[in-house]
């Protein structure tokens, strides 16, 4: 897809703070992504059989698009390797943004790589390089979904949570914060559109704050104590498209956050 924005930020400092917009250097206005997000598919010839046994399809390689920014005045040589220092020595994925219309939710975890500096009449004016990401797609930044409850006891089907990855038959698996109210005891939330499947903990405290990552499948408790033990082990996932939740027990808040939900750029 094409980059028709002038701006983005990388590791949260904008490309403004050093005069550095997108472009191509020679004037054209558009800098391209070829963005590759194709399926591979997985599938075995059997002996004397025509058709092969297809074992499924997976998102192939990770999204790589080229990149070239350029300043409106000459870059010194100075200015260049603070620039170098900032795109192209991390060891690490860092947050890229572009900042067009269609993309202002959208971030990329990405690595910089194979600079080139690009040169106009012997001087220093910008460089093109490549992006490599950490994943076949972008990401929608992280959304909060928070319900607070009163009473004793809470029997709630009104929870709906969307799953808007693009990253088709693919589950979300949200971090999920529990406060449970002053008299403690069971919480479960029960995803009546993943076939009902139940993510319970039994014989919690009062006021104790029960954080889960489900995606990393870490259990954190207020209290210190190790909650594994209390917990049915059936983490918390999202279907794609709409997600209706039934909260039940001893609970004051619930706070549901999607993350890494998956967007597609490019073809």
């Amino acid at each position: 897809m094409p980059f028709y924005s002038h701006s983005f930020s990388y590791d949260n400092v904008p490309s403004e703070m050093y005069g550095l917009y997108i472009s191509q250097i020679d004037g054209d206005a558009i800098s391209t992504s070829s963005g590759n997000s194709s399926m591979e598919i997985l599938n075995q010839k059997i002996w004397r059989k025509t058709r092969p046994y297809f074992y499924g399809a997976t998102t192939s390689d990770t999204l790589k698009f080229n990149i070239s920014a350029h300043s409106q005045e000459e870059l010194t040589a100075v200015d260049f390797g603070i620039i170098q220092r900032w795109l192209f020595s991390s060891r690490n994925y860092k947050t890229l943004r572009i900042f067009q219309p269609d993309m202002t939710d959208c971030y990329f975890n990405a690595i910089f790589n194979s600079p080139e500096i690009v040169r106009i009449g012997g001087k220093i004016y910008g460089f093109n390089a490549e992006v490599e990401c950490d994943s076949p797609f972008g990401y929608l930044f992280p959304k909060t979904t928070t319900k607070t409850y009163t009473g004793e006891t809470v029997d709630d089907s009104t929870l709906v949570i969307e799953n808007k990855s693009d990253d088709g038959g693919e589950y979300v698996y949200p971090k999920v914060l529990v406060i449970m109210n002053s008299f403690g005891g069971d919480v479960t939330i029960t995803n009546n559109s993943d076939a009902y499947r139940a993510f319970t903990f039994t014989s919690v405290s009062a006021d104790e704050q029960i954080a889960v990552d489900n995606y990393r499948q870490i259990v954190t408790s207020s209290t210190g104590l190790r909650r594994l033990a209390n917990f049915n082990k059936k983490w918390l996932r999202l279907v794609p498209g709409s997600n209706t939740l039934r909260v039940q027990g001893n609970v004051a808040t619930v706070s549901i956050t999607t993350q890494f939900v998956a967007k597609k750029i490019g073809g």
